[in-house]
């Protein structure tokens, strides 16, 4: 199935993550199915319920094409099982698997729950968790835009080249700039490769780490003009500048997990604490 599946249950969040899988759906021109998951064990036990699961999803369809204008097209399932295994099975063939991230906790911060946590570390296929603005989020970092922006977070491993390419095509479609990030940072004045021992100025470093940005952007070939296309190295803790860059931001796109570190230069895997703490739409690709 090559589309857009997105998990529903009736919660705000759920309903967010609905109307977020729709508008993926039109642009990108592909279906989009609407799972709900029944948490019977077995097809015996799902039979005493499956018309009443059916008629709820159709419901939160329903509600959904009324918010959309009436011209939602969309498949609904009702699958079984628990629901994290329930829900990448019925995506495992998809582009996408879209979730709702759930509300602030006690502490008000809004945490990933458990469903969203096994989706992302065992799906095969993009994961995007939707989060929308709120009251006080701000409008990005330091490169004001009159157009969409999407965010990828970079450190040269596999699994970041993957969520540049990604974010790229994502960019082209939507008419977006694109914004690579690398992030780097340093506890102490560490030699660079090959530079024999010695710790050369900060300025080195910060070239360093653009240099092998670029790097990447070139070798990727990315679809977009020069213009909208706008790295940024930024001196700091990996998920702290991504966090601060999807303010604003149409989404952000990361790997599952980074180097882990390079000489301490670069950005490790930050993927759980961008979930987290986004305020952007967030899409996680493993490599």
């Amino acid at each position: 199935m090559d589309g857009i599946v997105v998990g529903v249950n009736g919660s705000v969040e759920a309903d967010e993550a609905l109307d977020w899988a729709a508008a993926e759906a039109m642009s990108a021109r592909l279906p989009l199915v609407v799972v709900m998951v029944a948490r019977e064990r077995d097809e015996e036990s799902l039979g005493a319920v499956l018309a009443e699961r059916e008629a709820e999803a159709a419901e939160i369809l329903g509600r959904a094409r009324e918010r959309h204008g009436g011209e939602l097209e969309a498949e609904v399932r009702v699958v079984h099982g628990p629901e994290p295994e329930a829900l990448m099975a019925a995506a495992d063939d998809a582009e996408m698997l879209v979730l709702g991230r759930r509300r602030r906790n006690r502490l008000g911060r809004r945490l990933l729950g458990s469903v969203s946590t096994t989706v992302v570390e065992h799906s095969r296929i993009p994961v995007t968790v939707v989060r929308r603005p709120e009251d006080g989020d701000q409008s990005g970092p330091d490169q004001p835009s009159d157009k969409p922006r999407v965010v990828a977070g970079v450190d040269t491993s596999g699994h970041s080249v993957a969520a540049l390419v990604h974010a790229a095509r994502v960019a082209a479609r939507l008419g977006a700039v694109l914004e690579p990030v690398f992030a780097w940072q340093i506890t102490t004045l560490a030699p660079l490769p090959g530079s024999w021992g010695w710790a050369p100025p900060i300025d080195d470093y910060e070239r360093f780490a653009r240099e092998r940005l670029e790097d990447v952007i070139r070798a990727v070939e990315l679809p977009l003009s020069p213009d909208r296309v706008r790295p940024r190295v930024v001196h700091g803790q990996a998920a702290k500048v991504l966090i601060e860059a999807s303010a604003g931001a149409d989404r952000i796109v990361v790997g599952t997990r980074g180097l882990g570190g390079f000489d301490r230069l670069v950005l490790g895997s930050t993927a759980r604490q961008v979930l987290d703490y986004a305020s952007s739409p967030v899409t996680v690709l493993h490599g």
